[in-house]
């Protein structure tokens, strides 16, 4: 009779019962692991640079006898520019700056990439899935360099000032997301995602500002030298202290976690945040603490960037680079600890300055370094794929992956009842009494505000409204400030006084911004850009993640998923000339993901957060390699798919205001719908439903009356996975117009519906309300530009993520996922 245990990502395999031999022994060693990851993503890279040259692709074809000497040709000459380009120089100018000037740039470019590595490996260890790691960076990145130029101070007390400066305002983003998930019991996934693009539009803004802009608004003042970060030794090799940094900060995070009391409650605090509880710790400051120093370490990095001479002392748009989220991939690779992170930095540090070099002298794309990035962490991620590969058996001695089983920590109790309560509610008041003074008796709102009601050409014209906005906005404000003394003192639920806060303040800034325009706004582009196109590929993609994570497997892959299903329909549609061909071969895209994530999540235990974190590095590489020697050399033969029309329902679409926002769309509007009812049906009124809940909640269970458990599990990636897919052929076929495949099209989509999933309590009907909330904000931005809103672009562009924080941390609270999400099961004999 089969046993049936469950396991968590981490827990080492059974031993076998006999003593290893020696060759088991170090077969069984992390280091060995290492080299066969790296010979393994080696061997794939050179496979990728083979079939990236025309020359060797014409003799594979039609002289396989010259094949394999030009094969051999290109991969020896792509790794000695990348060896030559990151090490050592073979052949520089005979100086000894010339020969050690390539490790000096990986050097370089390791130092950001470690700093923000170990801000997640922290992050990670506390239990807490840190994304935000890009915005930090950038909040650090803006903060040290207006203080590098912007004031005037000695030479070594203006460097550490600055210095510090920007790792305060990375501490600070961090902090936030923490406190909210203290304070509120707010998801870190969904605030540490918004928060990247708050950041990411305040540097906008702030190069929009005359103090703060250089030569145009692509790029700061340059930072004085006595801010400056010297060069280890001097300009003729040129080593930026941040490295300096990388080694404090690392030696400083591993006395945190392994000397330090503090360090202790942050290592319990990950591992079992209910016995931490239960021993007296608060958690609650525990998560602040935990963020907050990452923060400060991922802000480093971008003192780093901002004070050092890879942007020419400068903060630019755009100055993370994606450091962010490549560090995610360093701390993953580096276990979860702080000396190996380290050293997983400098590798990648030497790839991104070889993949430089490699791009340079042999025209190989750099984006083979992301496929190989990914290839290594997956090997090593996955001691059973990497066995399964090599055919070593396991040992006593069998590695580990993650420290922590990051996607089940996610159910932590928020702060007590009445503390929530006393913050929400003075939370509400304060921002009541801002909006009274902002909206309600600004000089603004003393003008009319108009609103359309109709659509140009519409059969029903009901014309405009002209309303006073000083009313109104005075009446809504004075709601809010009301719904925060009844949450202070208890007379109103969470639920109802977050709803008229959220609802209160929106309605009077949209009032106040289209007061006196001569343009005003329509509500009917409003509300139809809302949902098509804005959430039709959020909602698909949140759809994916609900079934998912039902059936207790972490999506975190949705965003690769919806990336290579817009590539394969782009690819596909072109060359059949058929929208429809090109919109299944999306959806065959979303499903290849989804295939990958469920063997190495379910068959080869691989953690779940980390193998979704691999694959969109994975697709985001190939796909980029992909469209730089295929789609774009050839863009009429292999991107410039049709795509579909838009089809309006007879009768239905006439309907004023809502008809055209429901009835009117590509095909791919009334296939959501479709989708969206037949997931909420099948999970909660089918026997199917029952038993992918019942897997996802408790697989023991299911196992035992007879469920299948593994197999209900890959069903289900699958199912959702070609859902994603879907999302992604609707970048490129359904919008209505006609549109090519871009490099990262999907633009974060798949990390806001993963954020919708949790948003929506992991229930359909939820996430595709979160995922109006986001098509709402993001269209009403765009429509109050067009208004003349006095609000700067740049700050309207944050009012989605802004709104989006408002409403998770007032509706949201404690997220409770199915019990066994993100835990592998296994079933022994």
């Amino acid at each position: 009779m089969t046993a049936s245990v469950l396991t968590k990502p981490g827990a080492p395999e059974p031993a076998d019962a006999s003593p290893p031999s020696r060759w088991r022994t170090i077969a069984g060693s992390e280091g060995l692991v290492t080299v066969l990851a790296i010979v393994v993503a080696l061997v794939i890279g050179a496979v990728l640079m083979v079939f990236s040259d025309d020359e060797a692709r014409r003799d594979l074809g039609s002289d396989f006898g010259k094949f394999f000497p030009r094969a051999w040709e290109v991969v020896s000459g792509a790794y000695s520019a990348l060896f030559q380009g990151s090490i050592f120089s073979l052949h520089g100018d005979g100086s000894l700056s010339g020969a050690l000037g390539p490790i000096a740039s990986s050097i370089t470019q390791a130092g950001p990439l470690i700093l923000a590595g170990l801000g997640v490996t922290l992050a990670f260890r506390a239990g807490l899935f840190n994304i935000g790691a890009e915005g930090q960076i950038t909040a650090g990145a803006t903060v040290a360099g207006a203080v590098g130029f912007g004031i005037s101070l000695p030479p070594l007390l203006h460097l550490v000032v600055a210095i510090v400066a920007g790792m305060l305002g990375g501490a600070v983003w961090g902090l936030v997301a923490g406190a909210l998930k203290a304070k509120t019991g707010a998801h870190e996934v969904i605030t540490t995602i918004m928060l990247n693009y708050v950041a990411s539009f305040g540097l906008l803004f702030m190069l929009q500002q005359t103090w703060f802009q250089g030569k145009d608004n692509q790029q700061s003042k340059v930072v004085h030298g006595t801010a400056r970060l010297p060069h280890l030794w001097g300009n003729a090799l040129p080593v930026d202290f941040a490295i300096v940094l990388g080694i404090a900060a690392a030696a400083f995070l591993w006395w945190l976690l392994s000397r330090s009391t503090a360090g202790f409650r942050l290592r319990a605090a990950g591992a079992n945040p209910a016995a931490a509880r239960t021993a007296g710790m608060n958690i609650g400051n525990t998560t602040m603490l935990a963020m907050a120093i990452a923060g400060g370490l991922a802000g480093l990095a971008g003192v780093a960037l901002a004070l050092g001479s890879s942007n020419s002392y400068q903060v630019t748009q755009g100055i993370s680079s994606n450091i962010g989220f490549d560090a995610i991939t360093v701390a993953l690779l580096g276990r979860m600890r702080p000396w190996p992170t380290f050293w997983a930095g400098m590798l990648f540090g030497v790839l991104r300055a070889g993949g430089t070099a490699m791009q340079a002298q042999v025209q190989i794309p750099v984006d083979i370094v992301l496929v190989m990035q990914a290839v290594i962490v997956v090997f090593i991620a996955a001691p059973r794929l990497t066995r399964a590969t090599f055919r070593i058996k396991a040992t006593g001695r069998a590695l580990q992956t993650a420290a922590t089983n990051l996607a089940v920590v996610v159910n932590e109790r928020a702060a007590s009842p009445d503390r929530k309560r006393l913050v929400a509610g003075v939370t509400q008041l304060v921002l009541g009494v801002l909006g009274l003074l902002v909206f309600g008796l600004g000089s603004r709102s003393a003008g009319t505000a108009a609103f359309q009601l109709s659509a140009p050409g519409a059969a029903i014209d009901l014309g405009g409204v002209a309303i006073q906005a000083r009313p109104v906005t005075l009446v809504l404000c004075a709601l809010v400030v009301l719904a925060g003394v009844a949450r202070l003192t208890g007379r109103a639920s969470g639920r109802w006084t977050a709803t008229v806060t959220v609802v209160g303040l929106l309605v009077a800034f949209i009032f106040w911004s289209v007061a006196g325009s001569p343009n005003g706004l329509n509500v009917v582009s409003l509300l139809q850009g809302t949902i098509f196109p804005g959430a039709i590929p959020i909602i698909l993609g949140a759809m994916a993640g609900v079934l998912g994570e039902r059936a207790g497997v972490v999506n975190v892959a949705i965003e690769g998923q919806l990336l290579f299903g817009a590539f394969l329909a782009a690819l596909v549609g072109t060359i059949a000339a058929s929208a429809w061909i090109g919109a299944i071969a999306g959806l065959v895209g979303g499903l290849i993901v989804a295939a990958l994530l469920a063997v190495l999540a379910i068959r080869y235990l691989v953690d779940q957060v980390i193998v979704g974190v691999v694959l969109n590095v994975l697709v985001l590489g190939l796909t980029t390699f992909l469209y730089s020697k295929v789609m774009q050399p050839s863009a009429d033969t292999y991107n410039q798919p049709p795509h579909f029309p838009i089809v309006e329902i007879p009768g239905l679409s006439d309907i004023p205001i809502i008809g055209p926002a429901l009835f009117e769309g590509t095909i791919f509007l009334f296939l959501t719908y479709a989708i969206v009812i037949v997931v909420g049906v099948a999970l909660f009124r089918t026997r199917w439903g029952l038993r992918v809940r019942a897997v996802g909640e408790h697989p023991r269970a299911a196992d035992t009356v007879g469920i299948k458990v593994l197999r209900t599990r890959y069903r289900t990636v699958w199912l959702a996975g070609a859902i994603a897919g879907l999302g992604g052929a609707f970048l490129v076929l359904g919008s209505g117009a006609a549109n090519t495949f871009q490099i990262n099209m999907s633009s974060g989509k798949g990390f806001i519906a993963l954020a919708a999933v949790i948003f929506g309590r992991w229930h359909p009907r939820g996430a595709v309300l979160a995922a109006l909330l986001f098509g709402f904000a993001d269209q009403l931005q765009s429509l109050l530009q067009q208004a003349d809103s006095p609000i700067d672009s740049n700050l309207l562009l944050m009012a989605p993520y802004l709104v989006t924080l408002l409403a998770v941390a007032g509706f949201i609270g404690r997220s409770r996922p199915p019990a066994a999400d993100g835990q592998p099961y296994t079933s022994r004999g």
